[in-house]
């Protein structure tokens, strides 16, 4: 799974409950993934550009996690 192949297409973090929901699409066939995860108190500490650039990593790895290990999976 090639991490260039998606883009990031929406963000929303909740401050209040720590909640952050990332929708990203596949470049190719247009399929959307929204991650859900919360976040640590101490990471919001941040400016909101790093707590941005942070919520899109975080979502990025998960999605690179699930696509390996769906790889790995028997047919």
């Amino acid at each position: 799974m090639r991490k260039h192949l998606w883009q990031v297409d929406r963000i929303l973090v909740d401050l209040e409950d720590r909640d952050a929901t990332v929708s990203l699409v596949h470049h190719i066939s247009l399929s959307e993934i929204t991650v859900r995860f919360r976040l640590r108190p101490e990471q919001l500490d941040d400016t909101s550009m790093a707590l941005r650039r942070r919520v899109e990593a975080l979502a990025a790895e998960i999605v690179l996690d699930l696509g390996s290990y769906l790889d790995l999976a028997p047919d």
